[in-house]
């Protein structure tokens, strides 16, 4: 069984009642948040962190970025997940519509929040310098997914 605890996400995918058994091993309480963020990362479909965060305020407002993002590193932590392979769905747009702006997260999970403006000016500008001069209004970002 230790083999199978050792493994990573691409091996083996936990189940909900795997995930909140090693929180409950590691001397975590299971909070009713924990427990939907859980969920969430079990059971629906998503392309990144941050749908996660928005699947979860949308069942819970009471839950921020923040929440979301400590369980994740926690789940990591402890071996529930890898970050590197959260993706379990492509993009589908619920995250990249830039209508509350960005969090872009750093190596050091830092968190710098960007703006719609901040975003759209960037991308007028890196737009432009690649001949594009017509840059209007964007309306959404699509991220490629690496393979």
């Amino acid at each position: 069984m230790a083999e199978k605890d050792n493994q990573s996400i691409d091996e083996v995918m936990l189940s909900k009642e795997d995930i909140l058994a090693r929180l409950k091993e590691n001397g975590l309480r299971l909070t009713e948040q924990r427990k939907l963020i859980v969920d969430i990362i079990a059971n629906e479909e998503y392309s990144c962190c941050k749908e996660i965060y928005i699947l979860a305020h949308k069942k819970d407002d009471t839950i921020g970025v923040a929440t979301v993002y400590r369980m994740i590193n926690v789940l990591e932590e402890i071996g529930a997940i890898s970050r590197k392979n959260i993706q379990k769905a492509n993009c589908n747009g619920r995250c990249c519509d830039m209508k509350s702006g960005c969090t872009i997260v750093t190596e050091d999970s830092k968190q710098i929040m960007i703006s719609e403006a901040d975003l759209q000016e960037a991308l007028k500008y890196i737009m432009e310098k690649k001949g594009i001069e017509t840059a209007e209004e964007i309306k959404a970002v699509l991220v490629n997914q690496s393979v």
